[in-house]
């Protein structure tokens, strides 16, 4: 009997997971271990993925990740535990590799997080490094041999320095907050999107710097996560571990906890959410806990600050006491870390262990959130209205980000427009002139006049994590969305990508599972972004008037398929890259903190100015250059000077490559200047027919597809030959190819990698060339 033949409100044990090494792996972290009782709680309107409640928490799998777990009808017996498959070290396991293979393979694991080229081997998800040829496993973070020490050091030897270690949603985060007064600075390390935070404060004459590590359930390196935290813990200079437990969850919480003990590192335990755990009635003898495992524990409320900096009190008066001992075992932590990889495949030993360490002295009891949350899910999660409710607040979101946004984004770009106003009433006209106010100015521009859609869009979607629906919202789209080989969470980023591009890969980094969140990133430049929109409604307009609106919808919804069907293509080209599996923890709903929300919502905006402003910024200054040399005689017009510029010699140059589009050198133009930015087509355009600067605004500020046809820059459109053909083909061309310099930057930043942002560019071409060839073929 596997655990998807299980009805709601029916109960089994354990028996035995089937999969990878990594799949069962990853399922016992999240509490499925051998012998442990698993109760199916509700499923989704559509019949999956499907919510259980496994060692106190609720955790939400697809039927196909429930079928690999067996389970038995009754409990299971020390014996039968002993000799289960899933917790042996000898005879074959469920992908037929032999106890000491597996021991062998695991030798080979890395706690770095960068990703290296790998061959796949045979046995349970390995690879072998095509640089050492190490075998690596499916999903870990790389090769020891290749990888290079990535250690935050602390600025001063003297300062001691306090990692925070704990498994996500217990509240690690709004701890660290909390005792470092939000005073943080963001640290981003190799890896994709795995980052840690340092904070510093001065407590009793000594200057501590507080890391808040990312949320592990073990230190085993089978995700990004979990390589980083061994690899700091491992490599770099921590004197103390903090570690924040859910005192409402603490058989699971502290299976990482036996794990931390055995760095020969001093470990303070903070028991987290503490009001819960009071006014919930439930008890624990924290003396005779603190005794068992010979550390100390602090009760704590980090929403409220309660606790928390007693718990960096005892951090540091461990950290002091315990210096001797801390260098003594500093050189053999990467030697332990190995040795605790090297223990057995399951974690039912350890989870023996941690039931015994709470017998008799802890006893948990339902209290009024679970009741609450139990109410709430019947009604947003497993109900045919919970859709409503789902389309309902996306539709919210939706206006919030980009129309609400667009005040402070017109705000913004009335202060740009003064700003360059005010240099050309100083500097005469000339290159420098036009160098500070359309090259620097302007690309510097084209960055900050997002930063609203940005902060709003994570102040939302912060909002939405730290309250525990986005964990839902991704169970509600994930039957959809899994047909293309995307995750649920995917939906918000592909939905935000209809607004702007480059928030929307910003917003994949919710997305767990790396494959996944590859695959969203680079399908999101299908979604037809916002800056397309006058594109659409002149070219519509003036070729199509009476069909321009359904022309514009067949665009909107083609640009939906299109990324479906690439998501699907794309999950084939990386297979290598793990499988996608949905195994989510659905936390109990929470009231956001709003320092938390608004310190995330703020970090968030810095790092896209300053990852993004960058490289856009070099960017416009080469196009400028390109748009404005050589210069021609004094007098000439900005069109005879722009159809002599290097920009205008590459379009011709470049034209017969689209003349199979029926692309003139013009339209040719229009779309080098549109890998800039997608609103410099139109301009573009109007430059090189010689429309006037202000007609061209009121063009692109046309209120609807009629009006739009009826511009003088469509009018010259028209009047040079176009045929509709040739404007159906340009309309797909600009939907499909790479939105903008800042969406190429988004992918290089939130993939960790260039190559992915180039191979996302030039597939998008591809994409978009090979679709209005087609178009231009069947319309001519």
């Amino acid at each position: 009997m596997n655990l998807s033949e299980l009805h709601n409100g029916e109960s089994g044990y354990v028996e035995r997971i089937e999969g990878t090494l990594a799949f069962r792996t990853h399922l016992e972290e999240m509490g499925f271990v051998v012998g442990q009782k698993v109760t199916r709680i509700y499923n989704s309107p559509i019949g999956t993925p499907v919510v259980y409640a496994v060692m106190g928490e609720r955790v939400a799998l697809r039927d196909e990740e429930a079928r690999r777990v067996n389970i038995a009808n009754e409990p299971i017996s020390t014996e039968e535990l002993i000799h289960s498959p899933n917790s042996t070290k000898t005879g074959k396991d469920s992908s037929g590799m032999t106890g000491s293979e597996i021991e062998e393979d695991h030798h080979h694991i890395s706690a770095d997080v960068s990703c290296h080229d790998a061959q796949e081997a045979e046995g349970d998800g390995t690879h072998v490094c095509t640089n050492c040829h190490e075998a690596v496993l499916e999903g870990c973070g790389g090769c020891p041999n290749c990888s290079k020490p990535n250690v935050v050091k602390p600025a001063n030897p003297d300062d001691i320095t306090i990692a925070l270690v704990g498994n996500p949603n217990c509240g690690k985060t709004a701890f660290f907050n909390a005792a470092s007064g939000g005073h943080e600075r963001t640290g981003n390390y190799a890896g994709v999107t795995v980052t840690s935070v340092v904070g510093e404060m001065d407590l009793d004459g000594h200057h501590l710097r507080i890391i808040d590590l990312p949320g592990t359930y073990s230190l085993k390196a089978y995700s990004p996560e979990e390589a980083y935290v061994a690899q700091e813990l491992s490599k770099g200079k921590v004197d103390v571990i903090v570690n924040v437990l859910n005192v409402n969850n603490l058989e699971r919480n502290l299976m990482l906890t036996l794990q931390l003990k055995e760095f020969g590192l001093p470990v303070v335990g903070a028991l987290n959410m503490y009001d819960e755990f009071r006014s919930s009635g439930s008890t624990l003898q924290m003396e005779t806990l603190a005794e068992r495992l010979g550390m100390i524990f602090i009760p704590t409320v980090a929403s409220s600050g309660e606790g928390v900096k007693e718990t960096i009190r005892q951090a540091l008066d461990a950290a002091l006491s315990n210096k001797a001992a801390t260098e003594e075992h500093r050189e053999n932590r990467r030697e332990i870390l190995q040795a605790i990889r090297n223990k057995e495949r399951s974690n039912a030993q350890a989870n023996a262990k941690v039931r015994g360490l709470l017998e008799g002295i802890y006893e948990l009891k339902e209290g009024k959130q679970k009741k609450r949350t139990l109410f709430l899910d019947r009604l947003l999660v497993s109900n045919p209205v919970s859709y409503i409710f789902f389309l309902l607040i996306m539709w919210i979101i939706f206006q919030l980000t980009f129309f609400v946004g667009q005040y402070p984004m017109d705000w913004i770009e009335a202060g740009v427009d003064w700003l360059k106003d005010t240099i050309n009433g100083v500097l005469p006209e000339g290159w420098l002139n036009s160098l500070l106010t359309e090259g620097i100015i302007g690309g510097v521009g084209a960055v900050i006049v997002f930063l609203p859609n940005i902060l709003i869009l994570y102040l939302l979607i912060s909002l939405l994590e730290d309250s525990g629906y986005l964990a839902r919202a991704a169970t509600l789209a994930d039957p959809l969305l899994k047909k293309a080989g995307l995750h649920g969470k995917s939906f918000i980023p592909m939905l935000m990508g209809f607004g702007c591009n480059v928030p929307a890969v910003m917003a994949t980094r919710t997305i767990e599972s790396r494959k996944s969140r590859l695959v969203t990133m680079l399908v999101i430049p299908f979604m037809p972004c916002n800056a397309r929109i006058p594109v659409f409604l002149i070219f519509a307009g003036a070729f199509f008037p009476k069909s321009a609106g359904t022309v514009m919808f067949l665009l909107y919804m083609g640009g939906i398929v299109v990324a479906f069907l690439s998501a699907i293509l794309i999950n084939r080209l990386l297979h290598k890259q793990g499988d996608s599996h949905f195994v989510m923890e659905i936390p109990p709903y929470r009231r956001p903190m709003a320092k938390s929300v608004l310190s995330h919502t703020w970090e968030r905006g810095r790092e896209y100015l300053y990852k993004m402003g960058h490289v856009i910024l070099v960017a416009s200054v080469i196009i400028w250059v390109l748009q404005y040399f050589p210069r021609g005689e004094a007098g000439e017009t900005e069109q005879q000077q722009q159809e002599q510029s290097y920009l205008s010699t590459i379009g011709k140059a470049v034209q017969p490559v689209f003349a199979p589009l029926g692309y003139n050198w013009q339209m040719t133009t229009s779309v080098l200047t549109g890998i800039s930015a997608k609103e410099l087509m139109v301009s573009t355009l109007g430059v090189i027919y010689g429309v006037d600067a202000d007609e061209v605004d009121r063009d692109m500020e046309a209120g609807n597809s009629e009006e739009a046809g009826q511009t003088s820059l469509a009018t010259r459109i028209k009047a040079e030959g176009t045929t509709p053909a040739q404007a159906l083909s340009f309309l797909i061309f600009a939907l499909l190819y790479i939105p903008c310099i800042a969406t190429i930057a988004a992918l290089k930043n939130e993939s960790g990698n260039w190559k992915y942002a180039l191979w996302g560019t030039c597939y998008t071409f591809a994409v978009a060339y090979i679709v209005a060839l087609l178009a231009y073929w069947i319309m001519a």
